[in-house]
Parts: C-alpha cells; sequence; structure tokens
C-alpha cells in the first residue's frame, strides 16, 4: 500500500447487533498507543551494579475521538450513551481504500470502555467540537483490506 493520508478515514462503533454504524462529522482520531511496563528490582548488590528490569503488563492507551459536535446527532449520541452504561464495546478505525481494488479496507478493531465525553472550548471562530476518550480493554488488531475476487 502507497502512502496516503488520513482524508477518507472513518471511525465506526459496533451496535447490539453486531453492525458498524459509522460516528458522523469526526475531525480526528488518535489511535491508541500501546507500551509495556518495566519493573524494576531493587538490589543493594546487583551484578555489575546494573539495575535489574522485568517485563512488566502491556498497557493499551487510550483512544480520542475529536467530533465536530451535533447534540442531535444520534451516532454522537451513541457514545454519549456509552459512557453513560460505562460497558466494554467494540469500535473501529476504517482506513480509506482503493474500491476498484477492494471490496473493503484494512481496519483496527478497537475494544474499550468510553471514559470520557468532553466538550471543547467554544469560541465564535471555531467549530464546536466535543473530544471522546476510550480506555483500551483488549490488544487492538488489524485487519488487512478484503481484495476483489
Amino acid at each position: 500500500m502507497a502512502e496516503i493520508t488520513g482524508l477518507g478515514t472513518k471511525f465506526l462503533r459496533e451496535d447490539d447487533y453486531g453492525d458498524y454504524d459509522e460516528i458522523a462529522q469526526v475531525a480526528s482520531i488518535g489511535p491508541p498507543q500501546l507500551q509495556r511496563d518495566v519493573v524494576e528490582v531493587n538490589s543493594l548488590n546487583p551484578p555489575n551494579q546494573i539495575k535489574e528490569k522485568l517485563l512488566g503488563l502491556i498497557d493499551a492507551g487510550e483512544l480520542t475521538v475529536v467530533l465536530n459536535f451535533d447534540p442531535e446527532e444520534e451516532t454522537q449520541q451513541l457514545l454519549e450513551y456509552d459512557l453513560s452504561v460505562g460497558e466494554e464495546r467494540n469500535y473501529r478505525i476504517e482506513y480509506p481504500f482503493d474500491d476498484t481494488i477492494y471490496e473493503s479496507g484494512g481496519y483496527y478493531e478497537i475494544t474499550g470502555i468510553v471514559t470520557g465525553f468532553a466538550l471543547q472550548e467554544i469560541a465564535p471562530s471555531d467549530v464546536m467540537q466535543a473530544e471522546v476518550t476510550i480506555a483500551v480493554t483488549a490488544k487492538p488488531e488489524y485487519h488487512d483490506p478484503v481484495e476483489i475476487v
């Protein structure tokens, strides 16, 4: 796949029936950043005076989505609902694709819990926005684009 811009990237939310709905008016997406913890072992007499370190757990981080806020937009209301119920749900970041080659684009499947829905600063010359924060609870899985057969 050649270099591409983010134009055409979509953010989707899985509904209760296993179908995915596109969230409207997404301005930007901050994908989760996985990071492994390191546990330091303290010792008064370490070999070569080097601090021993052990592998810890992987933190899957957070996903952030900035929306051009529309309080009447149903898909945005669903994210507010997800915050209020506090249940784990599946989301997708779907990348743009050439529909002459692929049936569907590659995407990251992300499982998480909405932990924030924050309106951003409101100014007369800016679009009203809201930032949604999702705590990622499982390792994100990348799925390759599906080629037209």
